[in-house]
Formats: C-alpha cells, structure tokens, sequence
C-alpha cells in the first residue's frame, strides 16, 4: 500500500518555493500536515486512478520516480497567482507524497499531491459558520477506506 514520505514532501515543497522566488512571486506559507490531501494521495497511490480534475491552478497530483525535480504539474499549481486582494486568495500550500514499490522493479514510485489553500481565517470561518453547505466533506466519499485516518 506504501507510506508517506515526509523527507520527499520537504524536497517538494523547497522545489514550489524556488519556482515561486525565481517566478518573483509573494511567498507563501506551507501547512506541513493536512488530512485531506494526504488520503486523497494515499487512495491514488493504492487504486492507481488520478481524479478527474487532477491538476489545475489550485491542485496537482502527480506520478514520479524524482519527486524532488520540478515538473510541469508542480509548477503549474506553484505559479498560480491570484493576489487580486492584500493577502491573496490561495495564500497557504500543503504537500504530501506517498511511497510506493513499482511491483515489477522494485524501484520505489512517488505520488505528489500539491493543494493550495484560503487564508486560515478564510478557512476557519468555512468550517465554523457554514455547516450546511453542499461542499462539506464531500471529499471523503473519494477516499479509500484503507486511506482513511492516515
């Protein structure tokens, strides 16, 4: 099934902030541990199937053998620029990297999820104040049960 790989996601997540400084973009701060991105990752990596929006301006989950080297989905997501306000729309970013075993090498195989976020009082006031929204939790139904908790 894998596991995640901590040591990979700071090496990913060193790459997103050299995209964004050579890009001369705002800096943005990283959220180390996030529970849905994490699972989503993890249920890619054990059912082998990308969502349908995989990749966008907001979000990219990816195969690699070299998750460390830039790819054309983490720069996608880390030169998203949308600071139309002070703070920006999108101003935190989360990564999580899953380790697999390619069953016929044995040569480890890396999933990367890259997700950027609201601002936390943005978030806050989501998660707090708007129970009733369709939206809510509505990413757990795409995530493995084995995937669950982790």
């Amino acid at each position: 099934m894998g596991e995640l790989a901590k040591d990979k996601e700071n090496q990913v997540a060193k790459s997103f902030e050299t995209i964004r400084t050579d890009a001369k973009l705002p800096q943005l701060t990283r959220i180390k541990h996030r529970d849905s991105l994490e699972q989503h990752v993890c249920t890619v990596a054990l059912t082998g199937v990308l969502p349908k929006n995989n990749i966008g301006d907001k979000t990219a989950i990816f195969k690699s053998v070299k998750p460390e080297s830039i790819s054309t989905e983490l720069k996608q997501v880390a030169l998203f620029d949308d600071f139309k306000f002070k703070n920006g729309n999108y101003p935190r970013y989360s990564v999580a990297v899953w380790r697999t075993t390619d069953p016929q090498t044995g040569e480890p195989i890396y999933w990367v999820g890259v997700e950027r976020y609201w601002s936390a009082l943005e978030e806050f006031v989501d998660y707090h104040f708007t129970d009733d929204v369709f939206y809510h939790d509505g990413w757990k139904k795409y995530v493995a049960p084995q995937c669950r908790g982790k």
